[in-house]
């Protein structure tokens, strides 16, 4: 990927991250079956919980468009994965109603 292409998505992670977390992005978490999720699962939790995750994964990438090696490549995935797992274990478990 190119470097530009990493601050765009960094930014743009970094953006709805924050706007996830002040409570004004509640329409970034729209979409599938908000019914059913709405019923199962705590919104407000999952926004926070969600911008977190976003705000993190923007300054991983960040950080990663300035290294160049191998390892630091394995590293950033490495990183995402805790991240992603991190926020599918904390929706499972603290969001539930």
């Amino acid at each position: 990927m190119s470097r530009s292409f990493d601050f765009m998505l960094a930014g743009i992670s970094l953006i709805v991250g924050i706007m996830l977390m002040t409570g004004n992005g509640s329409f970034f978490m729209k979409g599938g079956n908000s019914q059913l999720r709405k019923k199962k699962y705590d919104e407000k939790k999952m926004e926070k919980g969600s911008g977190l995750a976003l705000i993190l994964i923007g300054v991983v990438t960040f950080i990663d468009s300035y290294t160049t090696t191998v390892a630091a490549k394995i590293g950033y995935i490495v990183v995402l994965a805790v991240i992603l797992g991190g926020l599918v274990w904390y929706i499972k478990n603290k969001c539930t109603k």
